[in-house]
């Protein structure tokens, strides 16, 4: 896939596609919402908002030709693990933030990266009508420290810990201010919810 060239040269995007899918009953990264795989449509969200983009604990690039970072050495520990292979990777590559989402939010606000405000020391994050949007947040790679010590520490793996640990910024916003929802896929009536003219 082409990339935009990014307002924001210094955050590049990755995007949680390690999950099992346990509730969906298969890979619904690859799933068709109106046509499109659901990742490729989070993936064309993503794109516009960030110089680079990866995949994150994949076993397929899903035809979308983007490197899929390895988990390892904290496989089958969740988008933490995801985070912390993130950070790695995009340090290697010369940025100083990440920008994540999840694979099963087609919807993904375009305007995220703007909502989010610009990168600085901590990591950011929308509370959207005072729901706390984890999963899509800016984080700086400064941070891989913390993350990976979080990864091997007292087995809290959230990453609304990874968040409180680094002392986050919240962005308070309503849904109103989204251009696009974070509404998240995890059945297939979620799914068939998203397929409606109302959804």
């Amino acid at each position: 896939m082409t990339l935009p060239v990014s307002p924001s040269p210094s955050v590049a995007g990755v995007i949680f596609a390690g999950g099992a899918s346990r509730r969906f009953g298969c890979d619904k990264a690859a799933e068709l919402l109106n046509g499109r795989m659901m990742i490729a449509q989070v993936a064309s969200r993503l794109a516009w908002q960030v110089r680079m983009l990866a995949l994150a604990g994949a076993r397929t690039d899903y035809g979308l030709a983007l490197p899929c970072l390895d988990d390892a050495p904290h496989k089958d520990k969740g988008p933490l693990a995801g985070l912390a292979s993130a950070m790695r990777w995009a340090r290697a590559e010369g940025y100083t933030h990440v920008l994540t989402a999840p694979c099963d939010v087609p919807k993904l606000p375009m305007n995220l990266l703007t909502l989010l405000g610009p990168p600085d020391v901590a990591p950011h994050v929308l509370a959207v009508d005072d729901r706390l949007e984890a999963a899509c947040a800016l984080w700086p790679v400064g941070l891989a420290t913390q993350v990976e010590a979080q990864l091997t520490g007292d087995g809290k793996l959230s990453l609304t810990r990874a968040l409180l640990d680094g002392k986050a910024v919240v962005r308070h916003v309503t849904a109103r201010d989204l251009d696009g929802s974070f509404a998240n896929i995890n059945t297939p009536d979620d799914l068939d919810q998203l397929k409606t003219p109302n959804g």
